[in-house]
């Protein structure tokens, strides 16, 4: 009996089973896309408009453009104001031992007042002469060297322009760096450091620290002085 099954029953059954289709990318450009698909597209953002801060740091303030246009001499490059020496060395000739020690001036030599003053250390067994107080600085796993002046008293702005005038340096792109010095955003421009713009600082304790290693042209300066 079933295998006199009529067609028209088979049929009826083929039309009732459920067909599963399934998403093809590689669909032609007449075949609709599924709904959800076109709700993808509809929801989907993109950004073709940049800001104000990235036009500027893309187009206008880059570093690398900006150094490239130097190169070139498109822009012109500040010309380095560095001040004149106002205090001359005296008549004595400093000898500097291997650990970085100096011996005063004798009591003959004449030592003029200076606006400033550059003690030496102290606490000395025997009432021996100290040091004087420069020291050099390492950070940033030995990439970063500076000088430190400590105990620096009296007109500190004329001590940075003679210590400006005897290292040859310019003024800083933003002054002499303070402890107090804050930037655009807060914080404090002085605990990033001394650099190549900003090369002088004074800290904390009339300590005042410059960009580099100059322990040994410092020494020799404030030793010619009569310090």
């Amino acid at each position: 009996m079933s295998l006199m099954r009529p067609f028209s029953t088979a049929f009826r059954a083929a039309a009732t089973t459920p067909t599963v289709r399934s998403y093809n990318p590689m669909m032609t450009a007449t075949t609709t896309p599924p709904s959800h698909f076109n709700l993808l597209l509809s929801t989907t953002q993109q950004r073709s408009v940049h800001s104000a801060t990235q036009v500027k740091r893309l187009f206008k303030n880059n570093p690398a453009r900006i150094r490239v246009l130097k190169k070139r001499g498109v822009l012109p490059r500040p010309k380095p104001t560095i001040p004149d020496r106002t205090y001359p060395p005296i008549k004595f000739k400093p000898v500097f031992l291997s650990n970085g020690w100096s011996a005063p001036p004798p009591e003959e030599v004449e030592v003029p007042e200076y606006p400033f003053k550059v003690p030496r250390t102290g606490r000395k067994p025997f009432g021996a002469v100290g040091f004087l107080p420069v020291y050099r600085d390492v950070r940033i796993h030995g990439t970063k060297h500076t000088t430190l002046i400590r105990g620096v008293t009296g007109d500190l702005p004329a001590f940075v322009s003679e210590l400006m005038a005897v290292l040859h340096l310019s003024l800083g792109k933003k002054g002499i760096l303070t402890s107090a010095s804050t930037g655009k955003h807060g914080g404090g421009e002085a605990g990033r450091g001394v650099n190549r713009e900003n090369p002088i600082r004074i800290r904390t304790g009339n300590v005042v620290e410059v960009n580099g290693d100059h322990a040994k042209e410092v020494k020799k300066w404030l030793a010619g002085l009569g310090f």
